[in-house]
């Protein structure tokens, strides 16, 4: 399941696209992840990035970022979480 820690997680995105954050912060994390491209992108609207874990699909890079700081231990206090959403917040709005 997803909440296991074998569950596979999928990134669909390309060089151009704000894909690359998510690339990094999967490294920085150390989680092993599938690089899917952009051919069948479960994404209802079509946009990139795109990250499956097990039976959870994201989209929008800040939900991304933010669900898999939470999903692998990064987001361990109420201090960590308000300076990880400040930041991707600003991000995404800019």
């Amino acid at each position: 399941g997803v909440e296991g820690d074998k569950a596979r997680v999928e990134l669909w995105g390309s060089r151009g696209s704000r894909s690359p954050l998510v690339d990094w912060w999967l490294h920085e994390l150390g989680v092993e992840w599938e690089d899917r491209g952009t051919a069948g992108n479960p994404n209802p609207f079509g946009s990139i990035p795109c990250l499956k874990d097990g039976a959870i699909v994201l989209f929008e890079s800040g939900a991304i970022l933010l669900y898999l700081a939470d999903r692998f231990g990064a987001l361990t206090s109420p201090r960590k979480k308000a300076e990880a959403f400040k930041w991707v917040t600003w991000a995404n709005a800019s």
